[in-house]
């Protein structure tokens, strides 16, 4: 059976399902685990997977060949695997991930996360597990907490379909909040590797950090299936914990939301103003490099994975007149300059958009966000006005970025752009 000739709608209704929103502006979603899931819907959703690696060209067509392959092997999906599922209407696949761990995780097995006789999961096989040496806080986290993301693709056959561009944010979103969700309390850390031009930008837009190590590319074995993937594409390794999604996270995921709710052309420009707003926080997790050349910007700032430390000591250091940004203080009502970009320290502002009845609201911003002007997609941005006494920094783009940049440098994050993509390209291992 081919993925094309199934309908997947009968899903939406199953009693196990761990989310099941109905359509919204052509967007279905369910996520269900693995025993949830009928046999002839696996025996589908498995050559759709299959048909998109190989569209994508990450898999090895000779080698599927040679094997006369059908669809992805049954014996990879495990019954603690997680599926996510974004149809269309008609109950034809548009986006998919799964979260998933290696045969043999138990979820009462005693191994902790930095055990290293545990069984690896998939992206330890292809990258190792040296670059686990700078990161931190994860001695005692139980390994069964640990889950992989993978198979993040959105149908490669529908091109710029409306539906097919919001599926992969209606997923992301999903799952994100899935995660977060006090009812299920699994889910710890999530690793995998990531395309960090692309993937990176695309979570730093849902403002969830991630640490994340230098991109390279991987040799594997003659005849293993993903070798185009490793060799022909760079990739780094990633891990993130769920305990560093905070209030700004949780604010973002709701302007995602609000965006999403609206019709098609408004939604892609709220999606595009939204790229003005980005978060500075950086995971917990990672150990910065050591600071090797001389700045003008206070140590802390550069190399604490706290962005409120980093914020306080630039605060002091603009109070000072030691670098070229201005400590501003705000009180409600006032309006944030939009020339300039306002790293925020204390308090809370709103973004207004225009809408049809007149402005609406677009975003909240509080500490630990950043309002990064772009002249190309200003013109959707109505104000940015404080709600509360507020404290940020002021300054201009080109001290921003060179700021950031050294910073990013350290934490291993940079990509050739600062600000995060209005959607989701849809493509992870």
């Amino acid at each position: 059976m081919t993925s094309g000739a199934y309908d997947f709608t009968p899903m939406l209704n199953t009693p196990g399902a761990l989310l099941n929103h109905p359509s919204r502006h052509g967007v279905r979603l369910v996520v269900l685990p693995t025993p949830a899931i009928p046999d002839a819907a696996m025996s589908a959703l498995l050559a759709w997977r299959l048909d998109q690696y190989l569209v994508t060209g990450f898999y090895d067509t000779a080698a599927i060949a040679q094997r006369g392959m059908s669809g992805e092997p049954r014996d990879q999906v495990h019954d603690r695997d997680v599926h996510a599922l974004a149809l269309d209407d008609e109950g034809q696949i548009l986006c998919y991930l799964t979260l998933k761990q290696p045969a043999g995780l138990a979820p009462d097995s005693e191994w902790t996360y930095r055990d290293r006789d545990r069984p690896l999961f998939p992206s330890e096989e292809v990258h190792g597990r040296r670059w686990q040496g700078r990161i931190a806080g994860v001695d005692e986290i139980p390994a069964s907490s640990c889950w992989e993301l993978a198979r993040f693709v959105k149908d490669q056959r529908r091109g710029a379909d409306a539906v097919a561009m919001r599926a992969p944010l209606e997923i992301a979103l999903g799952v994100a909040r899935l995660a977060r969700h006090p009812k299920y309390q699994a889910v710890s850390l999530v690793t995998g590797d990531l395309d960090p031009e692309v993937a990176l930008r695309n979570v730093r837009f849902f403002f969830v950090p991630v640490a994340t190590f230098p991109a390279h590319r991987v040799e594997l074995p003659p005849g293993s299936l993903l070798a185009p993937r490793y060799r022909n594409h760079d990739t780094a390794p990633f891990i993130g914990s769920v305990a560093d999604v905070d209030y700004a996270t949780y604010v973002r995921w709701a302007d995602i939301n609000l965006a999403l709710s609206c019709e098609d052309l408004e939604a892609s420009l709220r999606l595009l103003a939204l790229r003005q707003f980005i978060s500075v926080k950086e995971s917990s997790l990672k150990l910065p490099l050591p600071l090797s050349e001389e700045s003008p910007y206070p140590t802390e700032s550069l190399t604490s994975s706290s962005s409120k430390a980093a914020s306080t000591a630039l605060w002091n250091a603009a109070q000072r007149g030691r670098i070229p940004w201005e400590a501003v203080v705000l009180g409600p009502g006032e309006q944030l300059a939009r020339d300039r970009i306002s790293w925020i320290i204390e308090g809370y502002a709103q973004a207004l958009t225009y809408s049809a009845t007149g402005l609406s609201h677009l975003a909240g911003l509080g500490p630990e966000v950043a309002f990064v002007p772009q002249e190309e997609i200003m013109g959707s941005l109505a104000t940015i006005e404080a709600a509360t006494p507020m404290r940020l920094l002021a300054t201009s783009r080109e001290h921003f970025e060179d700021f950031w940049r050294q910073r990013q440098r350290l934490f291993e994050t940079s990509t050739s752009t600062l600000y995060g993509a209005p959607a989701l390209a849809g493509i992870s291992g």
